[in-house]
């Protein structure tokens, strides 16, 4: 009797361990795509659901199938289990979330791929789409962080004319699942807020870990767009992505991109410096600086690493550029003084923080549109406190125009600057049309304005010459002495 007790309990062990490896080993649950849209947020603090119908397999592989990584992609692409769903961040941010169940075989390829993917570039009709590898901390067992750039060309193809920010695109892993979220132009840091409030109830109901740290490996550290003190609305969702998209081309060697951002003129080292004629000879170098804490002051957001200095401008029309950059300073140690001026944690003074807006809609100009087209910041007077020479334009009442130059004190203060000087506002011009400037360079004591000209025949199109006029500080004004006139 002993005996056959004792085979019984074998067999009930042996039983019951067949019974625990057939259940340890048992292929996953395999979820319908109803099941899985479910475990998706409906909206939430931030974000909305869009119509499931706006959104669907064929969109969300146009997006990804030419640089994200080929097995990922193929998972999208045949999986009957992938479910796709569209968001709205904000108030006019489109998101993209796409979610697979994978098959066993298919998990490890899919990791590879991931930790394995680099940098891509995507002809399109305009220029390309450049995808850029990010390295920073995220969620999950594998991600792949990618930010994008839309760079346009010339019509010939040759020359890059501008960038701009696409979209984030993040890939995350965890256990069998597969996770896909595009943000269009939207920082990284919002897709991170956002990553726990979309996948959190996933977490729970399918026992995935998305939500753990985890990090993006491979690739460029991100540029810092998290600018200290800026105030809100200061820049345009636009400009934050192009801060971005110049730090991820100087990571990929593209610094022909990042000069297609350049304002003109820009201040370097030794002066200033137009058409894209900068010597940028360590792009890498020009990467950590964007790297770097922004801070804003007065008008300025500026990017310092070691000895270098990045400027960018919040103050001008926010329409043509989205991001005014006005100077690349590679060491402030030995620069000239105009540009060292630009190194220091104030680069515009005061003035450089004065409502502009409020300031010219008192002379007429429309307080919806910017009207600063470029600026520049230096003490004409000896006071120690930098003048604003700020090329203006703007639509006045009953169909006239200000095109001018004009000065402001700088020992003025900031809510009710002191208009010294306005130059070239009555001024014909070559062709009898008057003058629109358009930049304006300081040095010294000398004053270059470049201004456009346009045709008798056409008084609002096209601009066919280039006039640069040459005046100099003396008494307390600006003297011309001098003008050039150029075909366009």
């Amino acid at each position: 009797m002993r005996y056959w007790l004792r085979v019984l309990a074998l067999v009930v062990v042996v039983a019951a361990g067949v019974g625990l490896g057939i259940w340890w080993n048992r292929p996953p649950e395999v979820r319908s795509p109803q099941e899985v849209a479910a475990l998706l947020p409906a909206g939430g603090d931030g974000f909305r659901a869009q119509d499931y119908d706006s959104f669907d397999r064929g969109f969300f592989l146009a997006a990804v199938e030419d640089c994200a990584p080929v097995p990922v992609v193929q998972q999208f692409r045949t999986a009957s289990s992938a479910v796709f769903k569209g968001y709205t961040i904000g108030e006019e941010t489109p998101a993209q979330v796409a979610i697979v169940q994978l098959a066993q075989d298919d998990v490890a390829p899919v990791r590879d791929a991931l930790r394995s993917a680099g940098d891509c570039q995507r002809p399109t009709t305009s220029g390309g789409i450049a995808w850029t590898k990010i390295a920073s901390p995220w969620f999950g067992d594998v991600s792949a962080l990618f930010t994008t750039t839309d760079v346009t060309v010339d019509p010939e193809g040759q020359v890059v004319t501008d960038i701009g920010g696409g979209p984030v695109w993040t890939f995350t892993m965890s256990d069998e699942w597969l996770v896909a979220i595009g943000a269009y132009t939207s920082p990284l840091r919002t897709v991170a807020e956002l990553y726990p409030r979309m996948l959190a109830e996933f977490d729970r109901e399918a026992g995935t870990d998305f939500l753990r740290p985890g990090e993006s490996r491979g690739g460029c550290p991100p540029a810092d767009v998290a600018i200290a003190d800026l105030p809100p609305e200061a820049l345009r969702r636009q400009a934050i992505a192009q801060l971005q998209s110049m730090h991820d081309m100087a990571c990929q060697d593209r610094m022909d991109a990042v000069l297609a951002a350049m304002s003109a003129p820009l201040v370097v080292d030794d002066g200033v410096a137009a058409d894209g004629l900068v010597d940028v000879d360590d792009p890498a170098g020009f990467a950590r600086i964007l790297e770097t804490r922004g801070v804003y002051r007065n008008g300025a957001v500026t990017y310092r690493h070691g000895d270098s200095a990045l400027v960018f401008s919040t103050f001008y029309d926010p329409l043509n550029p989205p991001l005014g950059w006005d100077a690349y300073v590679r060491h402030c140690s030995t620069a000239e003084p105009a540009a060292a001026r630009l190194c220091e944690p104030d680069p515009y003074g005061p003035l450089g923080g004065a409502d502009w807006t409020a300031v010219l809609a008192e002379r007429g100009c429309d307080e919806e549109f910017g009207a600063i087209v470029h600026g520049r910041f230096q003490d004409l007077t000896g006071d120690g406190r930098p003048e604003a020479v700020l090329a203006v334009s703007c639509d006045l009442a009953y169909g006239t125009h200000l095109r001018e130059v004009q000065v402001y004190d700088g020992g003025s203060p900031p809510d009710s600057p002191r208009l010294i000087q306005a130059l070239l506002g009555d001024d014909p011009g070559p062709q009898g049309t008057g003058l629109a400037p358009a930049a304006v360079t300081l040095s010294g004591d000398e004053l270059t304005v470049q201004s456009w000209s346009r045709p008798p025949g056409d008084p609002q199109g096209e601009p066919n010459l280039l006039v640069t006029d040459g005046f100099r500080w003396q008494d307390g004004d600006f003297v011309p002495e001098w003008r050039d006139v150029e075909d366009v």
